[in-house]
Parts: structure tokens; sequence; C-alpha cells
């Protein structure tokens, strides 16, 4: 009886009035099949594809039911990496993801990518990440309902210092006019947090903000090292739901977790948590940390933001209420200006039928 009851008061929920800010959200996991076969001729390797059958590339695309962790499922970048190789390719990934979000109803993303990801067929970071602003600011102009700038993502693993180096001089010289911050993405079990200590003082001393990925793949000392860091948000964080002293610290910081369920359950980030029922954020809720939800990638996970919210809703897992708050701070903890935060603002209140 109980359930029937919840299923018909669940059901009434628009997702959409929440679906509008997408704070953790990669570029290159976000690409549609028509996406690959645009860029691939953008940038003169069809011939290099291993399918032209949009079904296929769909596949590739996404995580497949079967995949076991973050390592299985960062395979999934490397068809949508290797056509992003050229500056029309990345300037159209770029400008098509934007066109897609403001169809979806989002008034704010920030996207992030890792430049040196797209250097291996000549191109130089500054010419990667002049091309995805250039495509960014189409994007915009096309679609003026939505704002969007970019994260730039340092990589974890070997012999990455001196590209990591780069990244952040590029954020900086970039920062303001289409890029607001920078993050650490890769096998973060493999190369731990731990290890970037002078990555992150470097990117402080010149004044970049920057968000970490942390406690997806490893446990919450990752997320200690993020907040020893200085990091303004979190990215994922979720196993902080087993360690109440790390949650106490992330709430008496202030730094927020941007959390992506779909791709955590895709990733078995969580040991024992299987279905939407299960996972963790009631926990967290609780313990007062301040959260965003977000999709992490459109196309790996086959996700989009309405639908993350559908999911919590329907597992029961937030309310309304809670989901309006997580709207809040997203817009609050956005790397923005306070006046863009405050148009944003008025903006979401009214789709959400506040104002």
């Amino acid at each position: 009886m109980h359930s029937t009851s919840f299923s018909n008061s669940t059901s009434l929920i628009d997702a959409s009035k929440y679906a509008l800010v997408d704070l953790h959200l990669h570029l290159d996991g976000s690409l549609t099949p028509e996406d690959i076969l645009t860029m691939a001729r953008l940038g003169g390797n069809s011939d290099e594809l291993p399918t032209k059958d949009t079904t296929e590339l769909q596949k590739l695309l996404t995580c497949p039911p079967d995949t076991d962790n973050l390592v299985d499922y960062l395979k999934c970048f490397d068809l949508p990496i290797s056509v992003m190789q050229s500056k029309e390719s990345i300037a159209y990934s770029a400008y098509s993801l934007v066109r897609r979000l403001a169809a979806q109803g989002l008034i704010y993303s920030e996207i992030r990518f890792a430049p040196q990801q797209h250097v291996y067929r000549g191109l130089t970071q500054e010419e990667v990440v002049a091309a995805a602003i250039d495509g960014l600011e189409q994007g915009m102009r096309e679609c003026p309902d939505i704002q969007a700038n970019f994260i730039l993502c340092c990589m974890r693993g070997r012999e990455k210092e001196q590209a990591n180096l780069e990244t952040i001089e590029l954020a900086g010289k970039n920062l303001g006019r289409g890029v607001v911050a920078i993050d650490l993405v890769g096998a973060e079990a493999l190369f731990p947090t731990s290890d970037y200590k002078a990555l992150f003082e470097y990117a402080s001393s010149i004044g970049i903000p920057f968000t970490i990925h942390a406690g997806e793949a490893d446990g919450a000392i990752s997320i200690s090292c993020a907040l020893d860091y200085g990091a303004q948000r979190i990215a994922h964080g979720i196993r902080c739901y087993t360690h109440p002293e790390i949650m106490q610290r992330l709430k008496d910081s202030g730094v927020c977790l941007d959390i992506c369920p779909k791709s955590n359950l895709d990733t078995h980030a969580l040991r024992g948590v299987n279905s939407i029922e299960q996972y963790p954020l009631p926990v967290i809720l609780q313990a007062g940390v301040e959260v965003t939800i977000n999709t992490d990638n459109l196309a790996v996970s086959g996700t989009t933001l309405k639908e993350e919210f559908e999911r919590l809703f329907a597992a029961g897992i937030i309310d309304e209420t809670q989901a309006r708050a997580m709207v809040e701070c997203a817009i609050s903890h956005s790397f923005i200006g306070e006046d863009q935060k405050s148009k944003l603002r008025s903006k979401a209140r009214a789709r959400m039928g506040e104002e």
C-alpha cells in the first residue's frame, strides 16, 4: 500500500523544473554518434572510425552493463578522444553539446575536458582551448538561454607534470574568458590525490580556483587531501558517507559535492550499492553536506540531468524541497561572479515556480 502511494506521488513531480544546472559534465564523455561522424569528417579521419553505423557507435560510446570499475568505464572515452584532434572537431564538440544542453532546458553548465588529451595530431594545448572556447561561444550565441564555461582538467598518470602545468597556465590566461577553474581527473585509485599537492599549490599561488575528482574510485583519504589543498568543490566525493569525520569537515568548510548518481552506479564506486534505491545520498544530506546533482557523462552513462532527478525522486531519495536546495547550491558554488549568479537564481526560481 505504501509503495503504491509513493509511486503515485512521485510520478506527479516534474523533474525538468530542477534539471537546470550541471556543474560536473565531461565534454568527451557526452558526444552523440552523430557528433562522432561529423567530427571525424571535420578532422579528416572518417576512415579510421571502427564503424559508421550510429547504433554501433552508440554502443562504443556507452558503458556496457558489465562495466566493473572506473578504469573499464574510462575506456569509453577512447573513441571520442580519437576524433577530437583538430580545431574544427573540438570546436564542434563544444558547440553541439551546448545546443543539446539548451534543448534539455539547462540554464548553466560547467563543462570539463583535458586539453592535453587532444594534442596527438599536432595541436598545442593553447590551440585546443581556443578552439573549444570558439565552439562554446558559438553555441551560446545561437542558444542565449544557456550560459556555459569550461573547467580545464589536469590528468593523473605518469609523466604528466609538464602538461599539467601548461594546463594550469592556460586556465590562468583564459580565466573569466570561457574558463573558470581547473580539475584533476583520471584513474584515482592508481594515481592518488596525495601525489598532486605541488600541482594545486601552484594553482593556488596564481589564483586559479579548482575542484578535484576525489572519493570516487579511492577512499575518503582522497577527499581529505582535496580539502587540504583548498578545493572549492569535490567532484563525486560519494565515498564520504561511511566517514562521519569527513562529512563533518565538508559541512564545516562549506565545500559541496558534485555527485553523479548514475555514473557512480555504472562504475561500482560504492561496494554493495547496486541500485539507486541503495544510493547513500540521504546519509550525506542528513550530515549537512551540500550537494549538487550532475550527469558526469551524458553518453557514457546514457543519462540526462532530468533523468538523474527522476531516478532520485522515484527512489524516494530526495523530495522537491531538497531538489530546490540542490539547484540553489549549484548556482552558489559555481565558479562565476556574483552578478551572474544573481541572474541565474532569478531564472532558476522562475522555472521552479518560486517567482
